[in-house]
């Protein structure tokens, strides 16, 4: 499974957010991509949020880097699939 570890908007001066990393006294937890495709455009929105899953900042129709990173999925017994 993919997660999006780190966030970058291309902006004056860049904008950061990395799992892991604090803004304003908030961790940031996850970055999660919920935009949506029409037919004629795309709307691109990213969701930093804190550890209680509250809104740290949205990013809409931004240039942005994403960088993935990987994790291991445990089943229902709690261990990795091989």
């Amino acid at each position: 499974m993919q997660i999006i570890q780190r966030l970058t908007v291309l902006s004056t001066p860049n904008r950061i957010y990395e799992v892991g990393s604090e803004i304003d006294g908030h961790e940031v937890i996850s970055i999660k991509q919920v935009g949506q495709e029409f037919e004629n455009s795309v709307h691109s929105e990213f969701l930093i949020e804190d550890e209680n899953g509250d809104l740290i900042a949205s990013v809409e129709n931004a240039p942005a880097i994403v960088d993935w990173k990987t994790i291991a999925e445990h089943d229902e017994e709690g261990s990795v699939p091989t």
